[in-house]
């Protein structure tokens, strides 16, 4: 009963109109605040850091896109002697869109893959992993939407021939341009 019954929620919201589900190219900038855990801040040296971001896709179809997003944050050293690092990534990620009927909000999914570098006083760690996310797409007109999402990180990072686990959770606000 209960497959049955989210086939159906499913199928409803795959054949319900979009409000304004967008195909083709969009492009937009995104403000982004992340949390480092893991092997690779232990123990506890790096603050939450905040910065900037660039993203830019194709959608596919109303529910479809491939989106490729580039981004920058800098975190406080907290251990003796201070200073800050630098996280950066590169993304590539599938986001399925749920267009909601007379709606101005699209809920979204996002699943994909980074490679982060963790740069701190002249040394860096590189690293590899798997993303998930969750947010949504405030369309304020049609070919411009706002967006706030949350991002999991699952990276492993490198240095000297050793691996360090991290995570890194993101909470990113942005403005996307789509070309119609």
């Amino acid at each position: 009963m209960k497959r049955t019954w989210m086939l159906a929620v499913l199928a409803v919201m795959l054949i319900a109109a979009p409000a304004v589900a967008k195909e083709g190219f969009y492009f937009g900038v995104n403000l982004l605040f992340n949390d480092i855990s893991g092997d690779v801040n232990s123990p506890s040296w790096l603050d939450s850091g905040n910065g900037l971001g660039l993203r830019g896709g194709y959608g596919l179809n109303k529910y479809l896109a491939i989106e490729a997003g580039v981004w920058k944050t800098k975190h406080d050293i907290t251990s003796p002697g201070g200073g800050t690092a630098d996280l950066k990534a590169g993304t590539l990620d599938l986001k399925v869109t749920f267009p909601l009927t007379g709606s101005h909000i699209e809920p979204y999914l996002l699943a994909g893959v980074g490679t982060y570098t963790l740069e701190q006083n002249g040394f860096s760690e590189d690293g590899k992993g798997g993303r998930i996310g969750i947010g949504m797409d405030i369309y304020l007109f049609p070919e411009l939407s706002f967006n706030v999402g949350l991002t999991r990180n699952n990276v492993t990072f490198s240095h000297n021939g050793q691996d360090k686990d991290g995570k890194i959770n993101t909470l990113d606000f942005g403005v996307t341009y789509h070309f119609i």
